[in-house]
């Protein structure tokens, strides 16, 4: 039997059932919900009173939040300010591009699915200007659930 999964895009999905828990080296934490408990996370992701307030002093450029048409949902964070968003449009979620809020106030949008998001950005392929230059490390390190944090 399928989870019961809100509308989110398929590659987080399969994702989500890979990583019930994603750290990309120390540095990018991925939200991911628990099997059985999406509809809350799903509401948790996009009730952002972060945004919802950047929004309301009209310091987002453009971009609304959730549930507005088009409107982001967070999926991602760094450490160091970073934030990682679906923009809801199109209507289908396997073709939500990411949006990214640097720690300087910089909005970036990239054409891509987060997992080739973060594939992009562990690869080196996909740079986000603003994040550290040294993320990822030379030699980068994923941390899942049954890794041991020490």
């Amino acid at each position: 039997m399928q989870p019961p999964w809100t509308a989110l895009p398929s590659d987080f999905r399969a994702l989500a059932e890979t990583y019930p828990v994603l750290v990309i080296d120390d540095f990018l934490m991925v939200s991911i919900p628990t099997p059985g408990a999406e509809v809350s996370w799903a509401s948790e992701s996009r009730n952002d009173e972060i945004l919802q307030d950047l929004y309301e002093m009209d310091d987002t450029q453009g971009y609304v939040p959730f549930p507005q048409p088009g409107g982001l949902i967070s999926w991602a964070s760094s450490n160091c300010g970073d934030v990682f968003y679906w923009k809801t449009s199109p209507t289908d979620p396997d073709a939500w591009p990411v949006v990214v809020r640097t720690d300087n106030g910089d909005w970036i949008e990239f054409p891509v699915c987060a997992v080739e998001f973060l594939a992009g950005v562990y690869g080196r392929t996909i740079d986000v200007p603003g994040m550290p230059g040294d993320f990822p490390s030379e030699f980068p390190k994923v941390l899942g659930l049954s890794d041991r944090i020490d």
